[in-house]
């Protein structure tokens, strides 16, 4: 029994009194209360009970809590580890959680590495058979889109055929038979231009329908079929034909692709009426007899011959400013419709946009408008100069556009496809990568004896929990059915 001296507290003078025993499960909080309790000397015994009653309340509450805490931890923990995407490798297992609740730690700590390392050789196997079915399920779309393209690739073998004919026969009508180059013009033009207006309409482009060069069409058939005596009509449709509609093969980079019926009708649109003049002018048997307006062109200087062509591009310019750029301006700035300026402007690649957008935004279109002016006053110059009268220039001038146009399509054909096959090829390696990394970890032993750092019985039990602290796991697949439920090259929902 503790003495006074052992409680620092001098005695009494008088008759010694008896005190309480403190056993060592007491805890200090009793003690020392019951010390002052003992100080008072009356009712200690009340004060005692009352502490104890309070110190069981709060350690059940507290051990509660804590319980509670723990569990909310662990919940929070693995809902942050399913966020992470799903075979992930993570460095040195972060993010990883180990639910150790199944575990039977009454064991040995071998078996429990070896239990941990079996659960975790089966989540590789789980995330490997997950990477196979998504593989499959690609495969898969890409058959059932193959498939459902079917209307596509058909328009597409048409167009092929239609282009290649086209050339075929453009070759033959020049060297056997240039007197219907007109005839098959127009026949071709109505062919393409319907296509065109269909297509652009469905696709809401069909503000494209009345740029300059459908302008330039129906005027070089309105002079062909109806006004064929008229000089200053010719002159005209020539210098517009000739000038800037040419000349847009290269600026809008048009291209011989002759899988595409967008890409060949545009080009169609702009080389074929330069060859149609050109076969009139140069290789059209008595030529003048059936087109008597180009009988008197030499009537007129070469800058006479430019500003009557500046005549009808004006009066389009105009018409398309009035019922295209101000009365259709708010579907345009919406996004809702496309035109050639909207176009431009936000082509990145292209020069004319670059300038544009250096131009501030009310004076834009303004500026639009006098370039692309001057730009077919300059065109026009060589038109009404040298090729009106000369042949080998008009030769030169065709030949230079034809290879132009082979030359877009050869990138098209290469680059395009090229890069969009490279990019297919990339995608399909990462994961090809990510299916052999995740099957060299797992094809190392059995899973009754996993090849991981924690099975190895060699290693020293410390050393193993050292190694399986810092392994790279996979995280586990919540939810996912068992290897042999999935088969490697079938599409299997996981459940």
């Amino acid at each position: 029994m503790p003495t006074d001296a052992d409680l620092g507290t001098p005695p009494r003078s008088g008759t010694p009194t008896s005190r309480p025993s403190l056993s060592r499960s007491t805890s200090s909080l009793s003690g020392i209360a019951s010390l002052g309790v003992e100080r008072v000397g009356e009712n200690w015994s009340e004060g005692l009970v009352l502490l104890d009653v309070i110190e069981t309340f709060f350690d059940s509450r507290l051990d509660l809590w804590e319980r509670r805490l723990k569990k909310s931890s662990r919940q929070i923990k693995r809902r942050a580890a399913e966020l992470v995407p799903k075979g992930l490798r993570t460095p040195k297992g972060s993010m990883v959680v180990l639910d150790d609740s199944g575990d039977d730690t009454s064991g040995s700590a071998p078996n429990i590495l070896t239990k941990r390392a079996v659960r975790h050789k089966q989540d590789v196997e789980r995330e490997l058979s997950r990477l196979k079915v998504n593989i499959a399920d690609r495969v898969n779309r890409l058959s059932a889109s193959w498939a459902s393209d079917s209307v596509v690739r058909t328009r597409e073998k048409f167009s092929f055929v239609l282009g290649v004919c086209t050339l075929a026969g453009t070759c033959l009508l020049w060297g056997l038979a240039p007197t219907w180059f007109p005839a098959t013009y127009t026949v071709q033009a109505l062919i393409y231009l319907t296509w065109r207006i269909y297509s652009y309409k469905k696709k809401h482009f069909h503000y494209f329908l009345f740029d300059l060069c459908y302008f330039v069409n129906v005027l070089d058939m309105v002079w062909l079929w109806f006004f064929p005596s008229s000089t200053v009509l010719f002159i005209c449709s020539y210098c517009l034909t000739m000038g800037p509609l040419a000349s847009a093969i290269i600026t809008w980079r048009n291209s011989l692709v002759f899988h595409s019926i967008d890409k060949v009708t545009s080009l169609f649109i702009h080389i074929y009426p330069p060859l149609v003049f050109g076969i009139i002018l140069f290789r059209y048997p008595n030529a003048g007899e059936r087109y008597p307006g180009i009988v008197n062109v030499n009537d007129y200087g070469w800058v006479q011959r430019i500003a009557l062509s500046a005549v009808p591009y004006c009066l389009w310019q105009l018409s398309y400013w009035k019922f295209i750029s101000v009365d259709r301006h708010d579907k345009i700035a919406s996004g809702q419709r496309e035109n050639s300026f909207h176009y431009l402007l936000h082509d990145k690649h292209n020069p004319i946009g670059r300038a544009l957008r250096g131009i501030k935004e009310t004076h834009r279109e303004t500026w639009f408008m006098f370039g692309q002016l001057i730009y077919s006053i300059i065109f026009m110059i060589p038109a009404s100069t040298l090729f009106l009268h000369n042949a080998t220039a008009t030769y030169i001038c065709l030949a230079v556009l034809f290879v132009v146009s082979t030359w877009n399509g050869a990138s098209f054909y290469v680059e395009v496809f090229g890069r969009k096959f490279a990019r297919e090829l990339e995608k399909l390696r990462k994961e090809m990568d990510a299916m052999s990394a995740t099957s060299s970890n797992s094809s190392g032993r059995s899973p009754s004896n996993p090849s991981t750092p924690a099975a190895d019985e060699n290693m020293p039990v410390k050393d193993r929990l050292d190694a399986l602290a810092n392994s790279p796991l996979i995280l586990p697949a919540p939810n996912t059915p068992d290897v042999s439920e999935l088969p490697p090259l079938d599409r299997v929902k996981a459940e």
